[in-house]
C-alpha cells in the first residue's frame, strides 16, 4: 500500500499541494487528469523520488516498484 499523508508542495508563491492525502492499495491503478500547471508531473516526480515535498509523509513499501515514462525523453 502506497500512502501519501498531508503533503505540501509549492514553488515560490504558487501552491500545488496543500494537505493532500490518499492511499493506493495493492493492484490498484490510477490516472491523473487536470489542467496544465496543476501538479500532475510534480506528483509523479515526488512518487519516484525525483523531487521532495515541502512537508508531509510518503510511505512506499520496499518491495514496491513504480514504473513511469518521462514527460520529455532525453536521448
Amino acid at each position: 500500500m502506497l500512502s501519501i499523508e498531508n503533503i505540501h508542495k509549492s514553488y515560490g508563491g504558487q501552491v500545488l499541494f496543500d494537505g493532500v492525502s490518499f492511499t493506493l492499495n495493492s493492484r490498484e491503478k490510477i490516472g491523473l487528469v487536470g489542467r496544465n500547471g496543476n501538479g500532475k508531473t510534480t506528483l509523479l516526480r515526488i512518487l519516484v523520488g525525483e523531487e521532495d515535498v515541502d512537508s508531509g509523509q510518503i510511505t512506499i513499501p520496499k518491495n514496491y516498484r513504480i514504473g513511469h515514462v518521462r514527460q520529455h525523453l532525453r536521448f
